[in-house]
């Protein structure tokens, strides 16, 4: 089994977290997680993984507590490459949706 980790810059305040397992080139967990800057502080805003048991997405919100979604693959490989075109396509709108939920 081989981990593999990086962090993906999109610009100063806003980057990618990855890390995913693999076992003879299956991906077996991963984590990829939108995580942007406030104030000084690296706040993860959306987070895609396999915890439990199944590839989920988990919209974090300031102030209440997270929506879990199940995300409809076929595997763990499929839902880690979904998982980060996804936040590589939409992280400037998912950074945003979290700033006005602060802002309320």
């Amino acid at each position: 089994m081989r981990t593999v980790e990086f962090r993906r810059l999109f610009d100063d305040k806003n980057a990618a977290r990855v890390s995913f397992e693999l076992d003879r080139d299956q991906v077996i967990g991963f984590v990829v997680q939108l995580e942007c800057r406030f104030n000084g502080e690296w706040v993860p805003v959306v987070r895609y993984d396999t915890h439990h048991g199944f590839a989920h997405r988990d919209v974090l919100h300031p102030f209440r507590e997270q929506t879990k979604t199940e995300m409809p693959v076929r595997n763990f490989n499929a839902g880690l490459t979904f998982a980060i075109n996804d936040l590589t396509a939409n992280w400037e709108t998912y950074r945003r949706r979290y700033e006005q939920w602060k802002e309320k």
